[in-house]
């Protein structure tokens, strides 16, 4: 095939990306740690800090999956679509 038959089906295959769920986008996440006064003691103080998202790994973006099977989306399928052209053809 040629290289720009080669190069429009590899911008097909790419996956579709959507913001993550967990951190909304940011890449982020607010975690909160415990820290006691003393051994004797039944206070202690909460501080909060941020981490990186554990679910985009920082990035902010994860795979958009299919709402019936779970598969990532490509490009084929469309930008806007939530189920893959596999599922709508089994419907």
């Amino acid at each position: 095939m040629s290289k720009i038959g080669n190069y429009i089906i590899n911008l097909q295959e790419r996956p579709v990306y959507m913001d993550c769920p967990s951190c909304n986008g940011t890449g982020e996440v607010e975690v909160e740690t415990y820290a006691s006064r003393g051994f004797n003691r039944d206070v202690g103080e909460i501080y909060s800090s941020m981490e990186v998202c554990e679910e985009c790994l920082g990035n902010g973006e994860v795979y958009k999956p299919c709402d019936v099977c779970g598969e990532t989306l490509t490009l084929a399928d469309g930008k806007d679509v939530t189920v893959c052209r596999e599922c709508r053809e089994d419907q």
